[in-house]
């Protein structure tokens, strides 16, 4: 009577040994990105995130921050990506602040851009043109200090031809 309990245990083992070298060799190919929110890492966001919720909440109930401009726009077309902030006890334009604004992908950080502070014209804060390589998904940021007050805000662009 023959066992085939070792050959069995052989295989398994075998099978086991391959499944790690392909998780090893998938792991190298395909690096993990650390993705950034306004330049700040998610290890420095999730170790500080009350205290980034307090700034917010507090920030929201004074002043009114949106970007401006289409959600899908053609790649010539995509240079500048604008904000509009206002003072919500007087609903006027806040002119005495300083955004600073980004641009990364989504998915990657290796197209990110610091594009640096903006400037107030029109009512609008603009950042400084900047030309976009690829088509697909771009998400914009925009750092909004007022004094003591700050706010990190994002908005998804879709670029196409």
């Amino acid at each position: 009577m023959k066992n085939y309990w070792p050959l069995g245990i052989f295989l398994l083992a075998m099978v086991v040994v391959g499944l790690i070298i392909l998780t090893i060799k998938v792991a190298i190919t395909n690096p993990v990105e650390l993705q950034s929110l306004c330049q700040r890492n998610s290890q420095d966001i999730d170790a500080n995130i009350n205290e980034i919720t307090q700034k917010n909440e507090m920030f929201l109930k004074k002043y009114n921050v949106s970007f401006e401009g289409a959600l899908e726009q053609e790649i010539q077309s995509f240079r500048q990506v604008f904000v509009r902030l206002s003072n919500k006890a007087n609903n006027k334009i806040e002119t005495n602040a300083k955004v600073s604004f980004f641009i990364t992908r989504p998915h990657t950080t290796k197209e990110d851009q610091i594009l640096g502070e903006g400037e107030l014209v029109d009512g609008l804060w603009q950042s400084k043109t900047f030309e976009v390589q690829n088509l697909g998904r771009y998400q914009s940021e925009a750092l909004v200090e007022v004094g003591e007050d700050s706010i990190c805000i994002s908005q998804e662009y879709f670029i196409q031809k």
